[in-house]
Order: C-alpha cells, then structure tokens, then sequence
C-alpha cells in the first residue's frame, strides 16, 4: 500500500481538530459501500480468533442504552450489533472504554459471537493494550489470547465477546487488498486517501518523555548539531561550490535548517527530525522541491533519496568519532560528493585542520529523540489552539493569538508559535538555548527584552537567553499525550493569571 501523503490527509488538519471524528466518518463511508472491505473487517477479527457472521450494516454514532456512543457499530444480516469499532490516535480514553461498549455487546448479544475492536497507531499499541486489559479486568474475566502480532486479544467473560486491539496500518492494509482482489477501485482509493491521513497522525506520534530526554545534555547536543549545520555552510561557501545569495531562511516544525545552492539546485540542509525518526540514524538531510526531480535524476542522486513530507530527501551520514571537527569534515565531504554529481569533477578536497577539539557525543544521536521532538511539535501546535478555546469558553481573555503570526524559528533555538497571554506577547515553542542551560524541559514562553516592565511577577522563574526572557514550562515525564497538554496549559492559564494581576 502507498503511504504517500494523500490530499485528504493535507486538508483534514486544516479544516478540524476533531482527526478521530473525520478518520471515524471516512472508515464508516468505506465499510457501508464496499462488502470486499466488511469481508476484511471480518478476517481481520479472524486473526484474533474470533469468527463473526457476515457484516450486512455498519452505521457511526449509535447511541447506546446508557448514553455512551461507539464509533462504528456493524449488524449482521439480521441487524443484531456484533462488532464495535473505536478509532483512536492520541486522544486517552474515555469513560465509557472499554467496558460501558463491552457490556453492551454482552447485553445486546449475550451468546455472540461479538468483539469490541480498538484501532490505534502502531506506535501506541504497546502502551495502549496493557491499559486496556487493566481497565477491563476491574468489570470482567479477562483471559489474553494474544499481547502481540498484528491483532491483541482477550475475552470477555466468556469464550464469545472479545477485546481486540489492531493498528490502522492493519486494518486499511487488509481491507485495500481485498478491494482490489475483486477491483473494487473506488473503495482502494478512498482507503487510500484515508491511509494517508492515518500514516501522517501515526507519523505525530507524541512518544511519553523519559527523563533522560528531558535533561539539559539531549538540547545542549541539538545545539552543537546546529552548530555543525552553520558550520558545514560556512565553509562549503568558502570552498566555492555552494553559495546562499538571494536565499531566505524558513521556518520549519522538522528542525533547524539552512538553504544553500549546489550546482544551481536550491537545497535545504539541516536537522530533519522526520527523516532522522523513521528513515535513518542521522539528524542531517539534504531536502530538495519536487520541480528539481529532473536536475537530481541527471545527477544521479535518485537512488539516494526518500521521499518525506512531500520533499526528496538525502541522509548525510555522521561518523563515529569523539572530535567535532571529525564530524565537521566528514560532513562538508558528503556535500563535495553531491557538488561532484552536479558537475563540480575537479573538486579539490576540503579540510577543516584547526586545534579546536571540541568534543562529540554520539550516543546521544537516537531516533527515538527524533521522534518526541516530531510529537513536541505537535504539542506546541495543539497548545496554542486549546489555550485560545479555552480562554473562550472561560469567558476571558487570558490568552489568544489574534492577529500574531503562525509560526516563527527563533534563530536556532527551535519550533514555535506566537500567542498573547495575560496581555502580553510571548513565544510558545521549544528552546533548545534555554533547555540546555537552565531547566529540563523543551517547552518555554518567551518575551521580547522590552517587555521586561510586564514581567515582575515571573521574575523568580525566568531566565534571560539572548536578551530574551525565557519562562520554563514543564512537561512531565513518562506520561501520555493528554495528561501533558493539559499540564502545559494549565501552566500557562496560571502565568496568564500572575501576568494579568501584574498588570492590572
């Protein structure tokens, strides 16, 4: 199956923060009008042992007797519910899951068969079954059939009613191959479009902190990868055989990064926490515009590349060696060797040789890091929208962001936004300076110096960086997506407090 970005996955986003909703309406869509993918629905239930008649009807938001509303309810041919679908990315769970949806399968259909199906991104199943299974066993006999593979399962009190746990990549891959197996080319389109918006909500993974990746050497070593990305274009421009003029820096939520022009292909080269987390053990890449297919096929650079985030990428492998200028050097060779691809064949070497010794870590270079970077992102994002609705709905106006741009990189530091909070204007985003040198956490609010009137009452927590004002926010470790958004926020409603009372 393709998972290349679908248009369906690019708008979803933009239109809605309600993705569960959209992804439960879309698979509902599929299920009701191709009986190739109800088939593979059923197999897929196979897998964890559990056999379902044939499923004639799948209806969305069927209110239950006590209220609580699954996301997709299948019928057999005799309209008796046998299957209930739960459709979860990142969100916790609610109240009613598991077992307000089990004990209306066990009611609805006492001798089944029957199965309560979860679908979740393939990163969270392991954290995500164990806390099924516990919250289950408060109310039922739980018996685990199967805690790994691409279906988990467990009864229910009975050899007839099961929990399941599968992730979407499962479930769509399944229900694709068996629209095309009877060229059912509507349904595999359409399942599809909405692989690509699951792809992309696995690829947002928010990844729970250890406390090793909140402490102050992960950002300090970030800092120096940056350091490497100047660095490395410093002297391939003085090498001359790239230049930057007329270049503009852009922001990015992937990591920091330059553009710089080799053999006349506008290049962007820097840290890709994308492409560092699901492609490579390296945080830097060469990223090209698709329009430049035909230049990088001519230089032969095709087999090289990934396609990430609707860009070509190209990995920049780093050594293993404990001197920055090791480092240092080896990267500004893989940048000659793509200026040798673009016609640059009389390339003298290029060599850093100075006594500056500083050193480089490279066990701190994990994709793993890469990832809860990608997901910190995501929560700055999400921050900021849920700040602003949550000011609404308290009927005040402790923070918002009318009328302040999107997004802004702050030099090197890091993604984030711009937000109003307690009436003064602050960035929102990850502060690589301020993590390293102050407090273990990625999050910070930060002010412009000539705000500093409006700040006496955060004078015992901030920090200067920069001629900044950085106000650390502290993300927890070891806990999920929600329980940190709504630390974060709630950290920032009692700034917004201290900041209003402040200035009357």
């Amino acid at each position: 199956m393709s998972t290349d970005t679908t248009l369906f996955a690019h708008i979803a986003p933009w239109l809605t923060d309600r993705i569960e909703d959209v992804a439960v309406e879309a698979l509902g869509y599929i299920l009701s009008n191709s009986p190739a993918t109800r088939r593979a629905l059923s197999d897929t239930l196979k897998e964890g042992k559990m056999e379902v008649g044939p499923i004639d009807r799948v209806e969305t938001w069927e209110t239950g007797d006590e209220g609580e509303i699954p996301d997709l309810v299948c019928f057999d041919n005799k309209g008796q519910k046998q299957v209930l679908i739960e459709a979860k990315f990142w969100a916790d769970l609610t109240k009613n899951q598991p077992n307000q949806y089990l004990k209306q399968l066990l009611e609805d259909r006492p001798d089944g068969p029957a199965a309560l199906l979860f679908a979740a991104p393939e990163t969270r199943l392991e954290l995500l079954w164990p806390e099924l299974c516990r919250l289950a066993k408060k109310e039922f006999k739980v018996n685990i059939i199967s805690e790994s593979g691409p279906v988990r399962s467990a009864t229910i009190d009975s050899d007839s009613h099961q929990l399941q746990l599968t992730s979407w990549a499962t479930l769509l891959e399944r229900m694709e191959n068996a629209a095309c197996s009877v060229d059912d080319t509507v349904a595999a389109a359409d399942i599809r479009q909405l692989r690509g918006l699951t792809d992309r909500m696995d690829g947002d993974a928010f990844l729970p902190f250890g406390s090793e990746d909140l402490a102050s050497e992960t950002a300090q070593q970030m800092l120096v990868v940056a350091q490497l990305v100047d660095d490395a274009t410093y002297h391939a421009k003085r090498a001359g055989w790239a230049d930057t003029d007329g270049l503009v820096a852009t922001p990015k939520r992937t990591g920091y990064g330059r553009y710089i022009r080799i053999g006349g292909v506008d290049t962007w080269f820097g840290i890709h926490f994308s492409g560092w987390a699901k492609h490579g053990d390296t945080p830097l890449w060469l990223s090209y515009w698709k329009g430049y297919h035909e230049q990088l096929k001519q230089a032969e650079l095709t087999t090289k590349m990934t396609e990430i985030d609707d860009r070509f990428c190209i990995p920049i492998p780093l050594p293993t060696a404990n001197q920055y200028n090791t480092v240092l050097n080896s990267v500004i060779s893989s940048l000659e060797s793509v200026a040798k691809e673009f016609g640059y064949a009389e390339l003298a070497p290029y060599r850093i040789d100075s006594d500056f010794l500083r050193t480089w870590r490279q066990k701190d270079l994990r994709p793993e890091f890469a990832e809860r970077m990608l997901g910190a992102a995501q929560l700055v994002d999400e921050t900021a929208w849920r700040v602003a609705n949550r000011a609404e709905e308290d009927g005040s106006r402790w923070a918002n962001t009318d009328g302040l741009k999107k997004i802004i990189n702050p030099r090197r530091e890091g993604y984030g936004r711009f937000i109003r909070i307690g009436g003064v204007k602050a960035w929102l985003g990850i502060h690589f300076g301020a993590w390293a040198h102050h407090c273990d956490t990625p999050l910070w609010l930060v002010f412009d110096h000539d705000a500093k009137s409006q700040l006496a009452s955060l004078t015992d927590t901030a920090h200067e960086v920069d001629w900044r004002h950085c106000v650390p926010i502290y993300v927890p470790a070891t806990v999920e997506h929600d329980e940190v958004l709504e630390t974060v926020v709630n950290s920032l409603k009692e700034i917004a407090i201290q900041l209003e009372a402040s200035n009357g």
